[in-house]
């Protein structure tokens, strides 16, 4: 599967791949292939050493975290941790041309809005259901009477639920239900399904 220019080749669980087709993380996954950077990566231990052009010396890189500055004021993955997970084979960065996402998050939301009454039954919001019973994608909270849940995000700071909105990259980008969205209604009894871990 593809978000942004990563291809995903094997599972990543440290990021939520919405994550991956933000506009600022497609610009790091382009800059992964094309910096100048130096490295050493030791793929028994999924971890990198990156050269620096700051105050410090070298970057220390895993698949979920790296001491260089970007990622130290974002906490999203920077062009190093994008880099070593290429280097790994965890994802693939692909070519694209720039401003893919947004037309193909269009035009896969107006599919699926035409297709009938049922949005739900669309392959593309079934890939979602699944991945709401999954028991990574747990909420942290969830407020019953507000009908509202808590849910761990990719970044420094968790996504806010309720039935038919979300915080997450993939509702702001789709306005159509996340993962987040189907879990909750899950958990609140008010679609069918339940959630792998409650079975």
């Amino acid at each position: 599967m593809l978000h942004g220019r990563c291809h995903i080749l094997k599972d990543w669980p440290a990021w939520d791949y919405s994550v991956h087709e933000d506009k600022a993380q497609i610009d790091r996954q382009n800059r992964a292939m094309t910096y100048p950077f130096t490295f050493k990566i030791n793929k028994a231990a999924g971890t990198a050493r990156f050269s620096s052009s700051t105050d410090l010396p070298f970057y220390e890189t895993t698949l979920d975290h790296c001491t260089c500055y970007d990622f130290a004021d974002r906490g999203l993955p920077c062009k190093h941790i994008y880099r070593l997970a290429h280097e790994l084979g965890v994802i693939e960065i692909v070519k694209r041309k720039s401003g893919y996402a947004v037309g193909a998050v269009k035009a896969q939301r107006e599919e699926i809005l035409a297709s009938g009454a049922d949005i739900d039954a669309h392959p593309e919001q079934v890939k979602r259901i699944e991945k709401a019973k999954d028991k990574k994608c747990a909420p942290i909270s969830i407020d019953v009477e507000n009908k509202s849940a808590i849910f761990g995000g990719s970044g420094k700071e968790p996504y806010v639920t309720t039935v038919d909105s979300c915080t997450c990259r993939d509702y702001f980008a789709r306005r159509l239900p996340c993962k987040h969205i189907y879990r909750l209604r899950m958990e609140l009894g008010l679609m069918s399904g339940e959630p792998d871990d409650k079975k």
